[in-house]
């Protein structure tokens, strides 16, 4: 297996536009629509830090990089409408899990693969699970243009997701962690797989800058997730554990199928002077970690987490699930521990909130810096490129 680290170290400045001259298809026909996501966003960012390197497509839900080009289709955001509809909802469910994915794969499928049918690219790179990689597979076998899949749903539900995407044998496979390469090599050892971390804008997600008045008695402690009972994102944890402590309040940025759910809930618990839910876009994101004084998110099987190496960048300290992914990225910039005992989550939130870990937390979100990852992926989109032409 063809396995690669990426590891921290210095690289030269991002340089003139195009410095190569190849084309390079992104593929999310949610981003630009869901602000929310950690996939949609990453698609956004890796556009811009990629741009200086290639010429960038973005096929996207709704205009949000000067990259953008429209995917086509229904974003899962806007599918949600659609499944609202309780017979819709009900038929739906027989066959998945998630109708809303499932509408959006379906119908970005033909603009997408048309798009790059009628103006080829020199490499694709779909964000949108296995939707994406399927239409990228398709025009691959026509036009042979290889691809490059980021498996962001790392070893969730035993790693379930992640065999799926490998039956579609991606040119090169991105993962996270030793641990899931070898995931990787254990399933199929011809797949070539390189470890790269997720990115973080160290010079726009910072302690210093301005903050939103979210009129919440403080201290305050922000959770960003989509708001889904049935995902792997678990945020009744948070609130039950806010719940618990005298004057700690809750902001849970997101949004998604169970926002009703999660608001009555926050509510019933804590009140509306110490719960809210609201949504921004990306780019005020900075600006809602400043606000508050520590970030969590009590996932379980989190793949990697884009929101806690943003968080720790603004000078977050966190306090999530205790398990290898959260120890690598969290490391000493926060508690790790069982947050399915109430109890003991709420204790370490307390205990956090007790001290100041700005510091801390800052310097370990340096090792994330986007200047790092984005070499590492130019470099592996040029191997990729070159492997496939010989």
């Amino acid at each position: 297996m063809n396995q690669q680290l990426a590891e921290p170290q210095q690289h030269n400045a991002l340089r003139t536009q195009h410095q190569y001259n190849y084309r390079i298809a992104i593929v999310h026909p949610s981003a630009g629509v869901n602000w929310s996501g950690g996939t949609e966003n990453f698609a956004i960012e890796i556009a811009h830090r990629l741009s200086p390197y290639f010429e960038i497509e973005l096929l996207a839900g709704a205009p949000c990089s000067p990259y953008f080009h429209p995917a086509g289709g229904i974003p899962r955001t806007q599918a949600r409408n659609i499944i609202s509809n309780p017979v819709v909802n009900r038929l739906l469910k027989k066959f998945s899990t998630h109708p809303d994915i499932v509408i959006e794969h379906g119908t970005n499928f033909l603009p997408c693969a048309t798009r790059l049918l009628r103006k080829p690219a020199d490499l694709i790179f779909p964000l949108n699970d296995y939707g994406g990689l399927a239409m990228a597979s398709l025009v691959r076998k026509i036009l042979g243009t290889p691809i490059i899949f980021k498996a962001h749903t790392g070893l969730a539900g035993g790693g379930k997701s992640l065999v799926r995407s490998m039956r579609f044998r991606p040119d090169n496979l991105v993962v996270f962690s030793k641990t899931m390469a070898e995931f990787v090599r254990g399933v199929n050892p011809n797949q070539p797989t390189t470890i790269i971390s997720n990115g973080v804008d160290i010079d726009w997600f910072k302690p210093e800058g301005d903050r939103i008045d979210l009129s919440l008695n403080k201290p305050l402690v922000l959770c960003v997730a989509s708001l889904n009972r049935k995902d792997h994102k678990r945020v009744e944890l948070a609130i039950r554990a806010i719940a618990r402590l005298r004057e700690a309040s809750l902001l849970i940025c997101g949004d998604g199928i169970d926002r009703p759910y999660f608001q009555a809930l926050g509510e019933e618990l804590l009140g509306s002077d110490r719960f809210a839910i609201k949504t921004f876009p990306f780019n005020q994101m900075p600006e809602v970690y400043r606000c508050a004084d520590i970030f969590t998110l009590p996932s379980i099987d989190e793949p990697f987490g884009q929101a806690y190496i943003q968080a720790m960048a603004c000078g977050l300290p966190v306090v999530t699930t205790d398990d290898e992914i959260r120890r690598d990225i969290v490391g000493d910039a926060g508690i790790l521990c069982d947050v399915t005992q109430i109890d003991i989550y709420a204790d370490a939130i307390a205990k956090v909130l007790k001290s100041n870990w700005q510091v801390r937390a800052r310097e370990n979100a340096l090792r994330f810096s986007w200047d790092v990852i984005a070499k590492s992926y130019c470099d592996l989109i040029l191997q990729t490129i070159k492997g496939s032409k010989s």
